[in-house]
């Protein structure tokens, strides 16, 4: 292939990236450290320029896919995935006390946002004044400050976590009935109140596993990893996450649009 075809493949490859990329051509130049003439220039008909091979590196790995690919010596975005560091783990709470969770909310506004908890989620959870978190000790609050105004909220968990609060067993063992009751309730509330901008589908944990993990739209995958998180930004893995949590959808056994009746079924047997 000569600088002419190489040139050619590259203006039409970046130009697919620029648009898919998920925040926009401002932020993907700056993630890069490319200036907006240099741009030009690369995707100019009128030149055959081709970026430095540290340039190459850095246009692969804020937009996850390969060298290769960029440069049409093959037809898989993700190549061997040997430039695509899209993967990065960020602590809960960082040093100077902030989350990264509202910049990743902020970011995803207008987008759908997809959530499976560690245990309950936030949004349909209560911790009254002196009592203990309702959630058994969680410290994940992926919802907090979440506008159903703004976004769609769709979360997938095991029917068990919700039983367990039900009969006092696991996470919730010797809590008080009570609080167990007055928790079951308000997130009955909460879904009844909010569907279907907020949808909780519960399915059987005894027959489908999954990690805690929230898709914030089309930009990254947070895994919740205990006191940190495993961030992922590749939009091939990000789909992939995407499609893996509406197979858990598929796998419910109690849709968004009735799991506001069994939480008030269970509400009413707690002992």
């Amino acid at each position: 292939m000569d600088r002419r075809d190489l040139s050619a493949g590259f203006k039409e490859r970046l130009a697919q990236v620029l648009a898919s990329h998920p925040t926009g051509k401002g932020q993907f130049l700056r993630d890069v450290g490319m200036d907006r003439s240099a741009l030009s220039q690369f995707l100019s008909p009128d030149s055959d320029r081709l970026p430095r091979a540290e340039t190459l590196r850095r246009i692969a790995r804020v937009s996850g896919v390969s060298v290769d690919w960029l440069l049409c010596l093959e037809n898989a975005p993700e190549g061997r995935q040997e430039v695509a560091e899209s993967v990065q783990i960020e602590k809960a709470v960082q040093a100077d006390g902030s989350t990264p969770l509202d910049k990743w909310r902020s970011a995803a506004s207008g987008f759908k946002l997809r959530y499976v908890p560690s245990t309950l989620p936030d949004i349909v959870s209560f911790s009254p004044e002196n009592v203990p978190d309702a959630r058994g000790g969680g410290v994940e609050n992926v919802l907090g400050q979440v506008s159903l105004d703004d976004m769609d909220v769709e979360i997938a968990m095991p029917a068990q976590t919700v039983r367990d609060l039900s009969a006092r067993t696991g996470l919730w063992r010797g809590a008080d009935p009570e609080q167990c009751r007055e928790q079951l309730t308000y997130m009955a509330g909460v879904c009844r109140q909010n569907y279907p901008a907020l949808r909780l589908h519960l399915y059987d944990g005894t027959q489908t596993f999954s990690a805690p993990f929230t898709v914030f739209g089309k930009q990254r995958v947070a895994l919740y990893i205990g006191d940190a998180y495993l961030v992922i930004s590749s939009p091939d893995q990000i789909r992939g996450f995407a499609k893996q949590f509406d197979r858990l959808v598929r796998r419910a056994i109690i849709g968004a649009d009735v799991v506001h009746e069994m939480l008030d079924d269970l509400a009413a047997r707690v002992r």
